[in-house]
C-alpha cells in the first residue's frame, strides 16, 4: 500500500473511530424514554445507560493511555475497537435493562481504551509537522459527533428502534479494524519501562471512579447523604495518596509535569468546558424539547440539528485559522461564541418559535466547533512521546467536564423543577378557589392538582356534570346576562304556577266542569313551564361553570408551562456563568506568534 494511500486510510480510521466513541456518550440521552418505556423500568434505573458509559470512560482514560504507551498502540487499539464493536452487538441485542446497562460498560471500558490512542497514532503516521492538522480533522469528527448524537439518535428511533443507535456502530467498527490492521504500524513510548504500576493504576482509578459517581449521582441520592459523603471522602484520600506518590517516580503514571506548559494546562481547561458544554444542549435542552414543549425525538433531534451543522461548519474553519493565525483567537471565539449561545439560551420562553431556539443552537454549536480545537493546541508543544499520556489526560478532562455538567446543571435544573411544582400547585389552588365552581368541583379540582393521576382527571369530569351548588356565572362571564334573565323568567314562572293552582282551588266549587278542568289544565301547563325554565337556569350556570373550568385549566396550563419553563431559563443562567468563568483560559492555548 502507498503511504499516501495508508495515509488516507489511516485518517479515516481515526476520524471513525473519534466518531464513534464520542457519539455513543449523547446519543442515548434521546433513546431513553423509548428505552425506558419498552422495558417498563423507572427513568432513575434507565439513566445508567448513559451514566455508567461516561463513568467508565472517565475512570479508565489515563491509565489505558499508560498501558498503550507501554505495549503497542495499534495493538491495543485493535482490542479496544473490537470490544466496542462486542458491545455495542449486545447492547443492540439486550432483552433486559440490566443487560444494557452491562453492555454500555463495556462500551465505556473500551472507548477509554481507544480515545486516548488516537493522537500518538496520528503523530506516528503523519509525522509531528502535519500531526496538528490530522489532530483537529480527527478532533472535529469527535466534535460533529457530539453535536449529532441527539438527531442521529432521534431519526434511528423515528424509523426503527433505540435498538439501531447500537447496530449502527458495527459496520464502523468492522471498516475501521481493517484500516486499522493495513494502515498503522506498531508504536511505543520508548523512554518508559513496560513495568505496569498497579498501585498508581488502583489509586488513580479508585479516585476517579469515586469522583465521577459523585458527581454524576450526587444530587440523585443527595449531597449530605452517608453515601455521598464517603465517597467524597474517598475521593479525596485516594487522588491525595496517588499524587503523592506519583510525583516521587522517577516513571509516573500521570504526567504532572506536562501541566507546566500554559498552553497545555489552558487547552485542557476549555476542552475540560467543551465536556460541560455538551450537557447543555444534549441533556438539558434536549429534556427541555421532549418534557415540557412535548416535541418527539425526531423535532427535537431536528432543533438541535443545527449545532451539529455548524460544528461542522466551523472545525475546518477554525483549524485553517488556527494554522495560519495562531490557535489562541480560535479558542477565544469559541469560548465566546458558547457563552453567547447560553445568554440565548437563558432567554427561552414556552411560545419561542423553533427558528430561534435553532439560531441559538446555531451560535453554541459554531462556538463548540471552534473550542474543540483546543485538543489540537493541548498537544501542539508536548514531545512526540508523551502525545499518547497527554491525549488521555486531556480526553479525561473533556469527561470530566461532562461530569461536572451533569451533576451541576441537573442538580440545579432538579432544584428549580421542585420549585416550579410548588408554586405551580399554589397558584393552581388560589385560581379554583377564585373561580365560580361548585364545592364539589372545587374539592375534585384540588385533589387533580395534588395528585395528577387519570382517576383524579375523571373525577372532574363527573362532578362538573352534577348540578347541586353550582353556582351564578361570574358577572365577567357573557353567560351572565342569559342566567339573570332565566333567573327572572323561572322566578316568574313559578309565581305563574302559584297563581294558577290558587285559581283552580278557588274555581273547584264551581259546578262548571270546563272552568274546573281549564283552571286544573292551566295549572299543570304553568308548573311544566316552571320546572323547564328551572331546568333551563340550571343548564345556563352548568354551561357557565364548564367556560369557568376550561377558563381555569387553561390559566393553571399556562402557569404550569411558564413556570416549568422559569426553571429551565434559571439553569441555563448557571451554565452560561459557567462559560463565561472559563472564557480567560482560552487566552493561553497558544504561545504568542513570533
Amino acid at each position: 500500500m502507498s503511504p499516501k494511500l495508508k495515509q488516507f486510510g489511516g485518517l479515516t480510521a481515526l476520524c471513525l473511530m473519534m466518531f464513534i466513541v464520542t457519539l455513543d456518550s449523547t446519543i442515548t440521552n434521546i433513546a431513553l424514554p423509548t428505552i425506558t418505556a419498552d422495558f417498563s423500568t423507572s427513568l432513575t434505573t434507565s439513566n445508567w445507560i448513559s451514566t455508567i458509559y461516561v463513568l467508565i470512560l472517565s475512570v479508565f482514560m489515563i491509565p489505558f493511555a499508560k498501558i498503550a504507551d507501554q505495549f503497542g498502540r495499534r495493538k491495543v487499539m485493535i482490542i479496544g475497537l473490537s470490544l466496542f464493536g462486542l458491545g455495542s452487538l449486545l447492547c443492540g441485542l439486550a432483552n433486559s435493562i440490566e443487560m444494557l446497562i452491562g453492555m454500555r460498560a463495556v462500551q465505556g471500558l473500551s472507548g477509554a481504551i481507544v480515545t486516548p490512542i488516537l493522537i500518538p497514532l496520528s503523530v506516528d503516521l503523519f509525522g509531528r509537522q502535519k500531526a496538528n492538522q490530522v489532530v483537529g480533522i480527527v478532533g472535529a469528527a469527535g466534535a460533529a459527533a457530539a453535536a449529532a448524537g441527539p438527531p442521529i439518535g432521534g431519526l434511528l428511533i423515528h424509523w426503527w428502534s433505540w435498538h439501531a443507535i447500537f447496530f449502527v456502530n458495527i459496520p464502523v467498527v468492522l471498516l475501521t479494524l481493517l484500516l486499522t490492521a493495513l494502515c498503522f504500524r506498531e508504536s511505543y513510548d520508548v523512554t518508559i519501562s513496560k513495568q505496569i504500576d498497579y498501585l498508581g493504576i488502583l489509586l488513580l482509578s479508585t479516585g476517579l471512579f469515586l469522583t465521577t459517581f459523585v458527581l454524576l449521582k450526587g444530587y440523585e441520592y443527595g449531597w449530605t447523604s452517608p453515601r455521598i459523603t464517603a465517597m467524597i471522602a474517598g475521593a479525596v484520600v485516594t487522588l491525595t495518596l496517588f499524587v503523592a506518590i506519583d510525583l516521587r517516580k522517577s516513571e509516573p503514571l500521570m504526567e504532572f509535569r506536562l501541566f507546566k506548559d500554559s498552553t497545555f494546562l489552558s487547552s485542557t481547561l476549555m476542552y475540560f468546558t467543551c465536556g460541560f458544554a455538551v450537557v447543555i444542549y444534549s441533556v438539558i435542552f434536549n429534556f427541555y424539547l421532549e418534557n415540557i414543549r412535548g416535541y418527539t425525538p425526531l423535532h427535537a433531534g431536528y432543533i438541535i440539528m443545527f449545532s451539529s451543522l455548524m460544528v461542522i461548519v466551523a472545525l475546518p474553519l477554525g483549524s485553517r485559522l488556527g494554522q495560519q493565525l495562531n490557535f489562541r483567537w480560535v479558542n477565544m471565539i469559541g469560548a465566546a461564541l458558547m457563552a453567547v449561545g447560553g445568554l440565548l439560551l437563558t432567554q427561552i420562553t414556552y411560545t419561542m418559535a423553533s427558528f430561534a431556539m435553532a439560531f441559538a443552537m446555531a451560535v453554541l454549536g459554531f462556538g463548540f466547533g471552534l473550542t474543540n480545537l483546543s485538543l489540537v493546541s493541548a498537544v501542539q508543544y508536548i514531545p512526540v512521546e508523551k502525545a499518547g499520556i497527554a491525549s488521555g489526560m486531556v480526553n479525561a478532562a473533556r469527561q470530566l467536564g461532562t461530569c461536572l455538567g451533569i451533576a451541576l446543571l441537573v442538580g440545579i435544573l432538579n432544584n428549580n423543577i421542585a420549585t416550579a411544582t410548588r408554586t405551580i400547585r399554589q397558584d393552581a389552588g388560589q385560581t379554583v378557589q377564585q373561580s365560580p365552581l361548585s364545592p364539589t368541583v372545587r374539592t375534585a379540582m384540588t385533589a387533580l392538582i395534588n395528585h395528577p393521576t387519570p382517576a383524579a382527571k375523571a373525577a372532574v369530569a363527573a362532578a362538573a356534570k352534577q348540578s347541586a351548588g353550582v353556582p351564578r356565572p361570574a358577572n365577567s362571564s357573557g353567560l351572565r346576562p342569559l342566567a339573570d334573565g332565566s333567573e327572572r323568567l323561572t322566578s316568574g314562572n313559578q309565581k305563574l304556577a302559584q297563581g294558577a293552582a290558587r285559581l283552580a282551588a278557588s274555581v273547584s266549587a264551581i259546578p262548571v266542569p270546563a272552568i274546573v278542568t281549564g283552571s286544573r289544565a292551566l295549572q299543570t301547563g304553568s308548573q311544566q313551564l316552571a320546572a323547564k325554565q328551572a331546568a333551563l337556569t340550571q343548564g345556563v350556570r352548568l354551561t357557565a361553570q364548564k367556560q369557568a373550568l376550561q377558563t381555569a385549566q387553561a390559566q393553571i396550563t399556562n402557569d404550569k408551562h411558564r413556570q416549568l419553563t422559569t426553571a429551565f431559563a434559571n439553569t441555563f443562567w448557571v451554565a452560561l456563568l459557567f462559560l463565561v468563568l472559563m472564557c480567560p483560559a482560552a487566552f493561553w492555548t497558544d504561545r504568542r506568534q513570533g
